[in-house]
Parts: structure tokens; C-alpha cells; sequence
């Protein structure tokens, strides 16, 4: 569901009944970031809480429309997921854990026609920088534009698209190479 602009407005001045409804549109896609970045199902829920109570105090401020509402929820975000890192470091778990979590909607992972590959890939993803990761997650996993992407990481746009191309080039790469020792 896909916020309307009367409700977008209500978000802009507060209003609890408008919350509910960015909740139910971003809570999803905001537990699958967070546990795709470090496969912690109880970490990803209290980041997504936490994703939530910044929104709640920052969306008054927020400059543009509805339409750069996605690219702003995933900013704060990836702020909430900085400020994890520079608290803690843990040890990653495999991203396979992640394949039980991937919704139906049709994106990259959910047409690999094997659940297998579906973990190889995230498995691979996850040995990426963490900034090219969270570019290939935004893109492939949540299926944000490249323009939502660069605002909600702060990047440029090319920037963007040079990670997304490296991380394809990569996979390549790592799949070939899978391959040929077959």
C-alpha cells in the first residue's frame, strides 16, 4: 500500500494515524535491509523500531514530496545502521539466512528459480564492501531506483551506478569461476 497524499500530509504534521500507515508500507522492506546487511533477525527488528522513532521525529523536517518520501526513509536507515557499526562490530552470519524473508514481489532474487542460488548469490553479495552491498540490497532486494539509492546513501548517481556495475561484474566473476571448477 502506497501512501496517498492526504496521508502524506498528515505525516508531515505529525499525526499518529498516518504513522500507522508508513509502518505498514516501510516495515517490511526496512527488517529485510537490516537483516540482509548483517543476518540478525533480532538486531533487524530493533533497527527497524528504531528506524521508526527517528522517522517520527524527523519527518516535520523532511524537504520534497511524496515522492522522495522512500529515498528519505531509507536514509534514516542507513543512519540508524551507521550508528550500529560504530557501536558494535559483530560476526557476520551467512546471508543465507535471509532467503525465508525475501517477499514474493518479482525482483532478481525471487526469480532465481532455485533457493540454492538465491543463497549463493547473497552469500556473494555479502562478502562486498558494505557500500557497494547496501547499493546492490536497495536495488535487487527492495527494488529502489537508482535516484532513491544515490539520496538515500548520499551518493552520486554515478557513483551509484558504478557499484551497481562493479558488484554485476563481480558476481560474474565469482560465478564463472564457481563454474569452471565444476
Amino acid at each position: 500500500m502506497e501512501l496517498d497524499p492526504a496521508t502524506f500530509a498528515q505525516l508531515k504534521t505529525g499525526q499518529p494515524m498516518a504513522f500507522e500507515a508508513l509502518i505498514e508500507q516501510f516495515e517490511g522492506p526496512l527488517f529485510r535491509f537490516f537483516f540482509c546487511d548483517h543476518r540478525n533477525h533480532h538486531i533487524a527488528q530493533e533497527q527497524t523500531a528504531e528506524t521508526f522513532a527517528q522517522l517520527v521525529r524527523s519527518l516535520r523536517g523532511m524537504r520534497g514530496g511524496k515522492d522522495k518520501l522512500r529515498a528519505f526513509v531509507f536514509a534514516t536507515a542507513r543512519h540508524v545502521q551507521l550508528r550500529r557499526v560504530r557501536e558494535r562490530k559483530t560476526a557476520a552470519i551467512p546471508l543465507a539466512e535471509a532467503i525465508d524473508l525475501i517477499d514474493d514481489r518479482p525482483s532478481p532474487d525471487v526469480s532465481a528459480a532455485d533457493r540454492e542460488q538465491v543463497g549463493l548469490v547473497l552469500d556473494a553479495i555479502g562478502q562486498f564492501e558494505e557500500h557497494v552491498r547496501n547499493v546492490l540490497l536497495l536495488r535487487f532486494v527492495e527494488e529502489c531506483s537508482l535516484e532513491e539509492i544515490a539520496e538515500s546513501l548520499s551518493l552520486p548517481l554515478g557513483t551509484v551506478k558504478s557499484h551497481i556495475h562493479r558488484g554485476r561484474s563481480r558476481l560474474r566473476k565469482i560465478f564463472t569461476e564457481k563454474e569452471a571448477e565444476s
